[in-house]
């Protein structure tokens, strides 16, 4: 049974990439291309939200690190002059640097209070957001966000006009996510995430720096949401404090816990 669920997995999984990249030669319609590239956003932001949750943290500030990550990319776009190819790796790395800060004191909060800790912060981010208009936007939000810029690729000349260049640029950056996922389930790391919530205790007695584990575990997640808010601020052009609420996350939440924690697959 297992060598058959082994070889279902070598065919299924490259065919599966395989129709992913000729999907748009088989149809162009942009409402279907549009539908799939929200698709992927929200799988790369559903996947970095399961790190944590493997850990034993509902994270309910998921959504207000996609935020950073939009508002940081298109700030450092429209202000400084950055390419997207700079703002966006740029993004995640703010989002994550952030989570630092705030990993260390939450992350040793447990239950429901962890909850209660990152509602609040994605709350102050939105009242920040709002307040702050000349940099923000205010409520309105910041407009007219630049496309990334033309790239060339295999003697071509790539430009994000059209639905088609998004697609494959969400697509890569959901195939990255699903390999970084994969690849901590696999490791000693991602093991050691999983005995938090059945024995944090134990894990902490047998000289396992549980807290260092969980921060980065959160720094990860963050890392993913600020990608994913970047590609989202560039793909519409525009980005609210309405569009990284509290509900945001639950939805996140919702996907990854209804979908099974257990596997990358889950979420997806």
């Amino acid at each position: 049974m297992r060598n058959k669920l082994f070889t279902l997995k070598i065919v299924l999984i490259p065919a599966l990439i395989a129709a992913g990249f000729l999907f748009p030669l088989i149809t162009r319609n942009p409402y279907h291309l549009h539908v799939l590239i929200n698709i992927f956003i929200w799988c790369i932001l559903a996947l970095g939200i399961r790190i944590i949750l493997v850990a034993g943290h509902l994270n309910a500030a998921q959504a207000s690190f996609m935020g950073i990550g939009a508002y940081a990319s298109a700030l450092l776009a429209m202000k400084l002059g950055w390419s997207f190819w700079i703002a966006l790796p740029a993004a995640g790395l703010i989002s994550a640097f952030l989570a630092v800060l705030v990993g260390f004191p939450t992350l040793r909060i447990k239950g429901a209070y962890f909850v209660m800790v990152t509602f609040a912060i994605t709350e102050v981010c939105r009242q920040v957001w709002m307040m702050w208009k000349d940099l923000f936007g205010g409520v309105e939000g910041l407009l007219g966000i630049p496309r990334p810029a033309p790239i060339g690729l295999m003697g071509m000349m790539i430009s994000f006009n059209s639905k088609v260049p998004f697609y494959y640029l969400a697509f890569l950056l959901f195939l990255f996510t699903v390999l970084v996922c994969h690849r901590l389930d696999k490791s000693h790391f991602g093991l050691t995430l999983r005995a938090f919530p059945q024995a944090e205790l134990l894990a902490e007695c047998s000289g396992i720096n549980v807290i260092r584990h969980k921060v980065i575990a959160f720094v990860i997640s963050s890392f993913f949401a600020g990608i994913a808010g970047s590609l989202s601020a560039h793909y519409f052009t525009y980005a609210s404090p309405w569009d990284f609420t509290w509900t945001n996350s639950l939805y996140m939440l919702l996907y990854t816990v209804i979908g099974g924690v257990s596997s990358v697959t889950g979420p997806i």
